[in-house]
């Protein structure tokens, strides 16, 4: 009895050390790491994670400067590196501001880093010196520091910790709790002055434990302390996952796990409440005061003579002088790729011949406007910048904007001066977001949703016969219209010539191309028509042919294959596509098996499927039509949107069997 006692004691104490290996208890101590952080190799809760963040320390507090408060913020981060892609987190890079002409500025103090490895069974630091520290300035307003430590390997311990002070005390940085990595611990810890009135905004995925309470501050002000209250609040979160962007989502960031806090107002003893809360009509105003938007709008036609050369007067209608002008417009000035808010002088941007979509579409506006054609700026975020958010007007969320052009009295179209191949209301898919906001001066602002913008079409008819030897021969006629035609525009502009085009297509498809004519590929237009004639093997098994009735598959396999998903899914644009083909099969053949008919379609009816074949004598017809109609699903939603494609991938790969007599 007593051996079996020991013997289970034993087993216990054995089950306890094995779950001490697996379970990481967050250290918030630097500089003395742990023996479990040190001989870490892998993340329990992500096995595939190149690191971990074992723990993310932020404080942010408030001091008196020299003539103002100062905002004090400090950072202390533990990462451990588990795959060699993970060395990629010892380089760190901190945004922050310095005015090169004002004194507002943010200082970086006490920055210290390390990296701890084990060497034949001893821990050795190595510290980062001070010829690994660069600083840079991006622009008039904003610089970084950026830091890479060393001696930084699969297996090591990363520290590093910093304090950012700023002159800027009404603005405080959202706090994410997630990263692209999962993160063991991380805390959020701030206190704020009774004087500072602040609303604080909570959103993510994942839960956070919160503690606010009343505290006494004690400041020092020109030598002499004051006491008052304080806000202190605390925010801290456990084994949060990694976030990560993925093809389905605009800007993960959007779902981060995070804290903002928006100042509402100071209220300093003696002093008159400043309000720091602003309307979307503020915004409009201080927009168009801005000399470098308002001023922009303001600005004559610099293309005025060439403009008189189009003879827009002898033109029919809206639509055509609008394409004429975009088009002498892009002749001129091409898009650097950049998307600004702001402008520069057109006289620069006319003789470098290159310039941002904001440069540009200031002048698109000023020649709309001197043709007597109403165009204003429509602001926005772009959808891989993060939405605006709803709680409160932001200037610094606005990245970008597009054109707003008067079609009708009533109605507006939209362009933007990054397109190279699309139309009117076919803009880049990142550009088309749910919330824009339309400046008209005037106060006659309003909001716009661009998601479903245009009609994004593709209508396909193949007419072909198949041969004994199992060879599809026929023709394929194809209208795009929308994002569709965009995209082929796009393959061909991008590619070497017409026969790299060609060959593409080809491999793509897996067919031979035996001519091809394509109308509108060039143009400026809402549509393209494309005419092909090709060849397609099929597969041949003694008496049987084994045949796809769809020719040409909609899809052939599932984006949607992890088996849960704790993001959303975003698509780019709402879907219309129709295919029809007519196959005639070969004499001496019948159908042995044929796809069955289908129709599936989401609870809410906005994604839809239907999968039609029929035959009269010798002839198969398959009719398949798919529409999705609506752009976001909530996690909730995944796995009913899931099924729903694997269903329809299933249906796109079934074959046809045909029979030798």
């Amino acid at each position: 009895m007593k051996n079996a006692l020991l013997t289970l004691l034993c087993y216990l104490c054995c089950l306890q050390l094995f779950a001490d290996e697996q379970t990481i208890i967050p250290n918030l101590k630097f500089g003395k790491p742990t023996m479990e952080e040190l001989t870490m190799t892998t993340y329990a809760p992500d096995s595939n994670a190149t690191a971990v963040i074992l723990c993310k320390l932020t404080n942010v507090s408030y001091k008196w400067g020299l003539e103002s408060f100062r905002l004090v913020s400090e950072y202390k981060v533990k990462i451990k590196v588990l795959k060699p892609e993970g060395t990629s987190y010892a380089n760190v890079t901190i945004p922050y501001y310095e005015l090169a002409n004002n004194t507002m500025k943010e200082n970086i103090i006490g920055l210290d880093a390390s990296a701890y490895n084990m060497e034949n069974g001893k821990m050795v630091r190595t510290k980062m010196k001070k010829d690994m520290v660069f600083k840079e300035r991006l622009n008039e307003n904003q610089m970084t520091l950026k830091f890479s430590i060393p001696q930084v390997k699969a297996g090591t311990l990363i520290e590093y910790e910093y304090r950012l002070e700023s002159d800027f005390f009404f603005t405080i940085d959202s706090w994410k709790a997630q990263s692209d990595i999962p993160t063991l611990y991380a805390e959020y810890d701030i206190i704020i002055p009774e004087y500072f009135k602040f609303n604080t905004d909570m959103r993510g995925m994942e839960s956070l434990e919160t503690k606010s309470e009343s505290t006494s501050l004690s400041l020092s002000i020109g030598g002499q302390f004051f006491q008052c209250t304080g806000s202190h609040m605390n925010f801290r979160g456990t084994q949060l996952p990694a976030l990560k962007d993925d093809s389905y989502v605009w800007c993960a960031d959007d779902y981060c796990t995070q804290v903002n806090l928006e100042l509402l107002g100071i209220d300093f003893p003696g002093s008159l409440y400043q309000s720091f809360t602003k309307s979307w009509e503020q915004i409009d105003e201080a927009l168009l005061k801005d000399n470098e938007f308002g001023g922009r709008l303001k600005m004559s036609n610099p293309l005025k003579e060439e403009m008189n050369a189009l003879h827009l007067e002898q033109m029919k209608g809206t639509e055509e002088k609008i394409c004429a002008i975009y088009t002498l417009l892009k002749n001129k000035v091409k898009w650097n790729e950049k998307y600004n808010l702001y402008g520069k002088a057109p006289k620069q941007i006319l003789k470098e011949g290159t310039g941002s979509n904001a440069d540009l579409n200031f002048i698109l506006i000023s020649m709309l406007t001197d043709a007597g054609i109403p165009a204003y700026p429509v602001v926005m975020s772009r959808r891989n910048m993060g939405i605006l958010p709803l709680t409160h007007p932001s200037l610094q969320k606005l990245n970008t904007f597009i054109v707003g052009i008067a079609h009708t009295d009533t109605t507006l179209v939209y362009l933007d001066s990054s397109v190279e191949d699309g139309y009117l209301n076919v803009l880049p898919p990142l550009l088309m977001t749910n919330r824009a906001r339309v400046i008209i001066p005037g106060n006659h602002s309003q909001w716009v949703n661009l998601e479903a913008l245009g009609t994004n079409q593709l209508r396909s008819a193949v007419i072909a016969s198949i041969s004994p030897e199992g060879t599809i021969s026929g023709t394929r006629e194809t209208l795009y219209a929308g994002q569709y035609a965009s995209r082929l525009r796009n393959k061909f502009r991008t590619a070497k010539d017409s026969t790299d085009f060609v060959n593409k297509l080809a491999s793509e498809e897996n067919i031979q191309v035996k001519s091809l004519r394509i109308e509108g590929r060039n143009g400026f237009s809402p549509q393209v028509r494309e005419v092909m004639e090709f060849e397609k093997q099929s597969t041949v098994n003694d008496q049987f042919i084994y045949v796809n009735p769809l020719v040409f598959l909609h899809v052939s396999e599932s984006p949607f294959k992890q088996s849960e998903r704790k993001l959303p899914v975003e698509f780019p644009y709402t879907d219309h596509l129709s295919l029809t083909a007519n196959l005639t099969i070969p004499e001496g053949y019948v159908v042995d098996e044929k796809p069955e008919g289908l129709r599936v379609q989401t609870g809410d009816e906005k994604v839809f499927c239907r999968y039609t074949i029929t035959q009269q004598n010798n002839q198969v017809t398959l009719r398949y039509l798919f529409r999705l109609q609506k752009l976001l699903f909530l996690n909730t939603d995944y796995p009913e949107l899931q099924q729903l494609w694997e269903i329809i991938v299933k249906k796109n790969n079934e074959i046809m069997v045909l029979k030798k007599l």
